[in-house]
């Protein structure tokens, strides 16, 4: 609409200046036709006179010249001259009507012969004189209107371009502002801060500076469970809040959906001030739901000269990424710990590649103990990487590295195929079959490969399917699509298991239970390892059990380490256990089910 109005204005203003051109030419075209009949009356006044004189009447000459002086006068006539409303011309042209009425009647008087022509040639040269004048006059006024209409078209058109100018700057401002300004919050986006931020550390070298970044932990939890509308809210509220707290020379954005950036003046226990204005924040604006909602934050401390100010972006999200891998309500600054840790993990990636060919990464077995016998019914397969030279790399360095660079999938598969060797050679040893459970990423399964690798690799050991279980992780399937779910269906409708791992880590699986093709479900470890058998973690577990029944599932309890977790376990009918109380994770050429087995039924006894 406002581009409408605007070219509505710009075309009007053209318009009118167009308009007052035309109107300038009509108007000088009139004052030279004055100027020109002004000139006839002169120089056929003189005609007539010598005509006269000569003996040659010429009554259509005079009623011409009547005719012309007329129309000067009034506007009117069939010579169609505009009248000039010069004073000093009309008082001329007055003057040179009088002397023309008395050479009129002198003519008369030389025709009847009662005078002779001399006072009538006298008459024509006075009269000449005047003409001239009154020439002058009309040249005179022509061009003061000439002057003072292109006056007036330059003012009009130096207005016109003004008005251009002005408004075709506001535009640029409002455009720069719209390409800078987060639509949501009215608070710089990601480009705004970028310019503003450069110029701000450039208009104040002495100020040492802090880039702050974070963002709202299970943001995409908040939105669906309490609705996009008051995610919304909380985002504004939030921005409001940093905006009216970090200004002046300080600076704030949101740079992404949940992601915010402060530019904040270095001093004492900055991250815990800002956490203490977002916790505020949230118990004005969101008093009901604040308690749940945690922030994880990356910081870094720029030196005097810090360089481009991208180069500070990227460093302080490196800090918000690693703090966000740790989990949630992290603080962590870029600082010399985190850029050897960053150069680790790229030697890390490099090295991935290579180590799959060399056969570095290890498979690990973790028995998984029937509860009512203590048989082994299936065990886990874990990964363990094994450097030479520099010994074993734990799973927690480098799985969440791969999940982040996508590379996990290559791992996940290694292992598939690891256990479907051992599962294969189960069998063509003792003749039965033994499951084995495989950990699937996220990232994994949302590759469009995963479905058909999966078959490619079980058909090519020629193992059943179901002796493979493929374990997702309950956060996997928080926000899944239809397309993914499907996918599992087909899975498990080829004869796969398919397991929820971690139950109870994140918030939304009970939704998922009844949704979901899940035939396991494990209990994450923390139930028992961190709250113990007692008080609401103790309810907690069974209930959970007792719903995983009812829905015809499984259970499996991890982090079993204490003979009273295993009694408990028995008593609420949890189907089976996992953990250190049983066994450690084992390499798979140490794996055998009869001294585990017996093993458990003495520490048991």
């Amino acid at each position: 609409m406002r581009k409408k109005n605007e070219f509505f204005i710009y075309t009007s203003m053209w318009m009118i200046a167009v308009i007052i051109l035309l109107v300038l030419l009509v108007q000088n075209l009139g004052d030279a036709r004055v100027v020109n009949y002004s000139g006839i009356v002169r120089g056929a006044t003189q005609k007539l006179v010598k005509e006269e004189i000569s003996g040659f009447p010429d009554d259509r000459l005079i009623d011409r010249l009547d005719g012309i002086i007329v129309n000067l006068q009034t506007g009117d006539g069939e010579f169609n001259l505009r009248r000039n409303g010069d004073k000093n011309y009309q008082e001329q042209l007055a003057k040179l009507k009088e002397i023309w009425e008395q050479i009129k009647r002198e003519i008369q008087l030389v025709r009847q012969g009662e005078v002779s022509s001399d006072n009538l040639y006298e008459l024509s040269q006075v009269h000449f004189t005047e003409a001239d004048q009154m020439v002058l006059l009309a040249e005179q006024s022509s061009e003061q209107k000439l002057l003072k209409s292109i006056g007036i078209y330059t003012a009009t058109l130096l207005l016109s371009v003004a008005a251009f100018t002005i408004v075709n700057r506001r535009n640029r401002r409002l455009l720069l502002k719209s390409i800078h300004t987060d639509n949501l919050t009215g608070i710089l986006n990601r480009d705004g801060f970028k310019a503003e931020a450069a110029s701000l550390l450039h208009r104040y070298p002495d100020n040492r500076y802090c880039l702050i970044e974070f963002d709202i932990d299970d943001f995409k939890f908040l939105n669906t469970s309490y609705g996009y509308e008051q995610g919304d809210r909380l985002l504004c509220a939030l921005a409001d809040s940093i905006q009216s707290t970090y200004n002046g020379d300080q600076l704030s954005a949101r740079i992404a959906s949940d992601d915010f950036v402060i530019l904040v003046k270095q001093g004492p226990e900055l991250v815990d001030r800002l956490r203490n204005l977002l916790a505020d924040t949230l118990h004005l604006a969101f008093l009901n739901i604040s308690e749940f909602i945690t922030f994880t934050i990356g910081a870094y401390e720029l030196p005097e000269d810090c360089g481009n100010i991208q180069t500070v972006m990227d460093k302080a999200n490196m800090a918000h990424k690693n703090a966000k891998a740790e989990g949630k309500s992290i603080s962590l600054w870029y600082d010399e710990m985190l850029l050897d840790k960053l150069n680790w993990e790229n030697q890390l990636t490099k090295r991935m590649r290579k180590a799959l060919g060399n056969g570095e990464f290890k498979m690990y077995l973790q028995p998984k103990y029937s509860l009512a016998d203590l048989k082994i019914r299936n065990a886990e397969a874990l990964v363990r990487w094994d450097i030479p030279d520099e010994g074993t790399v734990c799973p927690d360095q480098f799985i969440p590295l791969f999940e982040r660079n996508g590379s996990i999938a290559e791992i996940d598969f290694y292992i598939l195929e690891k256990a479907c060797a051992y599962i294969r050679k189960y069998l063509d040893t003792f003749g039965t079959e033994f499951h084995i459970s495989v950990n699937f990423s996220r990232v994994t399964i949302y590759q469009q490969r995963c479905y058909s690798t999966i078959l490619e690799i079980t058909d090519r050991f020629q193992i059943p399917h179901n002796c493979i279980e493929i374990e997702i992780t309950e956060s996997a399937f928080n926000g899944i699509s239809e397309v993914i779910v499907q996918k599992i269906l087909n899975l498990q409708e080829e004869g796969f298991i398919i397991s929820m791992d971690d139950f109870g880590s994140g918030y939304s699986s009970l939704n998922l239970l009844n949704k979901l093709p899940i035939q396991v479900l494990k209990l994450d470890q923390e139930f028992l390892r961190e709250y113990g058998t007692e008080g609401k973690a103790k309810n907690v577990i069974s209930c959970v059990t007792e719903l995983a029944h009812t829905l015809d599932m499984k259970v499996v309890c991890e982090g079993v380490e204490k003979q009273e977790h295993v009694d408990f376990l028995k008593k609420i009918g949890c189907d089976y256990g996992q953990g250190y109380f049983f066994s450690k994770p084992i390499p798979e050429e140490e794996f055998c089910l009869a001294d585990l087995e017996q093993s458990a039924k003495e520490l048991a006894n």
